[in-house]
């Protein structure tokens, strides 16, 4: 029984481009063994995987992967369930992709803002401060960017939906570009500009169209920015841990751009205060920033406190001192003992607080305190005992103790809190008492579960709950400034209730960028914790499945309209254009003698090294007789330059070509994005002999990669480039990889009868 209570533009710099490319070429995959050569595709032990999630079972986790989700919002624990949530949502999961890619559209519109964002910098486990880049973390726990970021958020989402995508850009503005099969059975790229809310339309085909015609015209599909293993809302719960996720953020928001210890929220000279929190405040960055309040306290009875214990932990003791009062303390004297607590969150930490009483009855007793961010590999000393008796102690981890210079977790989504004690003569007169761990951490509140007015059905899932817990989950909101709230206890999973806001009107705007949470019906927060399941607590019955899951089959529009065309002047006029494969154009000019010369002057004087170098270089494939200039070119050509020498090259299609294109090859995946398309130009020359040096890099590369490998294989044909297909259509773990492999290798069978 559920218990009802009423109540800046921004742009890809070159040296952060440069940053993410030496990351991406250091990508794990099939090497030979020594003395030998490259494996074949068909010989390697697989290809490398997208949107890997970490799924780590630990000893303290009393209820792991909890997932709350409503029937009519997108379930956004991960981007692939969040991207079939939206098809689902909008009705175009059997639909044409057009209609698919304008779903994504809408949705990524409503749950991200694009406004006042820019690159956040979080440190990793091994201390080192960079730049966001994992895709799901820009969508989920900072929801707002400028124009790449943006981008690099809404692009994987439709490659979660197994298609192959890009963010597209020069060196001043960046887009997404997505790649589907539009009525008339052509595959093309197709492009959107979240940041400046429009995407590109041919009002002729009726199609979304492109940025530039040909798709990369001085333009470049550049980043493969996402790591392998993706961050989801993977959320686990620990004995006396609480955590509330609150629409309200009281200011625990990270500023983009601040790094070090110069990381204080201050207004940086906008009148606005974008990031500074007023009372009432619901716009700027708080149109979109939740606050999660995530708090531990630490069970000190003898019988249950190893339950909380995480890895690391080891020779200590619980048991009550000569005064009755309970102790963790050393299991023998001379012998070191620590209790290690762990605050894991999906969601990035701005502030916490660590108080802890602690005792200690010897001088040469020792009592510690000791903060890790890297898994318990290294510790930070946060205070220790220098006296004896009792002390009480309130630690800052977060924000505050970096502007201060002390350890702290600030930017971790997981830390751990040690307690390291030892005796020299009373293991039970030296120890901890208590502990009590607050975080404040930051979440886009849009991409968690939302109400939308009339029925919602909730449904709770979980990987494994402990059989002594009852897991608590509390849903409060308004209704017209009615407060009401939701109460579920929980012993079996999944488990479904359905929460009705009556009548109500949703929120309907052209732009949500600074509105949201602001209609007829606003989210309050979602209380979870766990409760014991004895001593009274009686558990709720659960809706039927069937009944709940049918909700969460069937679709629900949302009734926003996001459909701001930009007409594009310059149309396609052949498939190749917008396939994304080389070569784009097959226009041969004869050289009056100074054109050429004038191209290679254009390349030359852009000290920059862009778009009017770039547009130069493919401009020399019309030309032949620039095959020579354009292979002294390539060697020093730099990731972007390269491709648009691959395009030029594969446009003329000498076979003067081959060997330094294949030099080149050697490097991948070093040298991306640029070497990504020396498959398409030695597929245009022709020559078959180079497949063995292509297939080679199969086990070793990404699928942006694999994709094109794939291209070259089809138009070169041979019985090795048949077996390579055929192992890519059956074994690729990408999606739209497998899917063309099979294409590829269906069009080279039928050419070969």
């Amino acid at each position: 029984m559920i218990r009802y209570d009423a109540g800046g533009a921004g742009a890809a710099r070159r040296s952060i481009a440069a940053l993410a490319f030496a990351a991406a070429a250091c990508l794990p995959g099939a090497a030979p063994a020594a003395g030998e050569g490259p494996p074949r595709a068909w010989e390697a032990p697989g290809y490398p995987a997208e949107e890997i999630h970490d799924a780590a079972a630990h000893r303290d986790d009393a209820a792991s992967d909890v997932r709350i989700a409503f029937s009519r919002w997108p379930d956004c624990y991960s981007n692939a369930t969040a991207i079939r949530d939206i098809f689902r949502l909008e009705g175009v999961s059997d639909k044409a992709d057009q209609d698919k890619a304008l779903a994504l559209w809408k949705w990524f519109r409503i749950l991200v803002t694009s406004t006042g964002g820019g690159y956040c910098y979080e440190t990793d486990p091994d201390g080192k401060e960079g730049i966001v880049y994992d895709p799901h973390k820009i969508f989920t726990v900072y929801g707002h960017h400028m124009c790449d970021g943006l981008s690099w958020a809404m692009v994987p989402l439709w490659r979660a939906a197994g298609y192959i995508a890009f963010d597209e850009c020069h060196h001043g503005h960046t887009i997404a570009s997505l790649r589907y099969r539009d009525a008339d059975g052509h595959w093309r790229f197709h492009d959107f500009d979240p940041q400046a809310r429009y995407y590109f339309w041919d009002d002729r085909k009726n199609i979304v169209s492109t940025w530039t015609m040909p798709v990369t015209r001085g333009r470049v599909h550049r980043h493969l920015l996402a790591p392998q293993i993706v961050h989801t809302l993977r959320t686990s719960l620990r004995r006396g841990e609480t955590i509330v996720r609150s629409w309200d953020n009281g200011g625990a928001v990270i500023q983009p751009g601040k790094r070090g210890r110069d990381v204080e929220i201050t207004p940086e000279g906008d009148e606005r205060g974008y990031y500074l929190k007023t009372p009432g405040k619901s716009d700027g960055v708080y149109a979109v920033a939740g606050e999660e309040i995530q708090t531990f306290v630490a069970d000190i009875d003898p019988a249950r406190f190893r339950l909380q214990l995480a890895d690391g932990s080891g020779g200590v003791a619980c048991s009550k001192d000569s005064a009755g009062r309970p102790l963790v303390h050393p299991e023998k004297t001379g012998v070191s003992g620590c209790a290690v607590y762990r605050m894991p969150s999906p969601f990035v930490l701005v502030e916490a607080v660590c108080e802890a009483e602690l005792t200690k009855g010897d001088e040469g007793d020792e009592c510690d305190l000791l903060l890790s961010t890297d898994g318990g590999r290294s510790w930070k000393r946060i205070h220790a005992m220098e006296r004896t008796g009792t002390e009480k102690v309130a630690i800052p981890s977060g924000r505050a103790a970096r502007v201060r210079g002390l350890p702290d977790a600030y930017t971790a989504y997981e830390f751990r809190v040690k307690a390291a004690m030892r005796a020299a003569a009373n293991p039970a007169g030296v120890g901890l008492r208590a502990l009590r761990v607050e975080t404040r951490r930051e979440f886009n509140k849009r991409t968690l579960p939302n109400l939308r007015p009339g029925p919602s059905f909730v449904r709770v899932s979980a990987e494994k709950l402990d059989p002594d817990c009852l897991l608590e989950v509390a849903v409060s909101f308004s209704v017209k400034g009615e407060e009401r709230s939701a109460i579920g206890r929980i012993a079996s999973l999944p488990h479904y209730f359905k929460i009705d806001t009556g009548p109500a009107d949703e929120l309907v705007t052209g732009n949500y960028d600074q509105k949201f949470n602001v209609g007829d019906v606003r989210m309050k927060y979602i209380r979870l914790r766990l409760i014991p399941s004895g001593g009274g607590a009686v558990p709720d019955a659960s809706l039927p499945v069937s009944e709940a899951e049918a909700a969460f089959s069937a679709p629900c529009p949302h009734p926003a309209d996001m459909n701001n065309r930009k007409i594009v002047k310059n149309r396609e006029t052949d498939p190749m254009q917008t396939s994304g494969f080389f070569p784009q154009s097959r226009q041969v000019l004869k050289d009056d003698g100074a054109r050429v010369k004038a191209l290679l002057d254009a390349i030359a004087s852009d000290k920059e090294v862009g778009p009017k170098a770039w547009m130069a270089a493919e401009d020399l494939g019309s030309y032949p007789e620039a095959v020579d200039a354009l292979i002294e070119m390539l060697p020093r050509a730099n990731l972007d330059l390269t491709i648009h020498i691959c395009k030029a090259l594969a446009q003329i299609g000498s076979p003067k070509a081959a060997g330094p294109l294949l030099k080149k090859w050697e490097a991948a995946p070093g040298g991306a994005p640029g070497t990504r398309y020396i498959p398409d130009a030695l597929a245009a020359i022709g020559d078959r002999s180079v497949v063995p040096a292509l297939v080679a890099k199969l086990g070793m590369v990404r699928f942006d990669f694999r994709f094109h490998i794939a291209y070259a294989m089809g138009k070169l044909g041979g019985e090795e480039a048949e077996k390579a297909l055929a192992d890519l259509a059956a074994r690729d773990p990408f999606p739209a990889v497998r899917e063309f492999a099979r294409e590829q290798l269906e069009e080279l069978r039928r050419s070969m009868r």
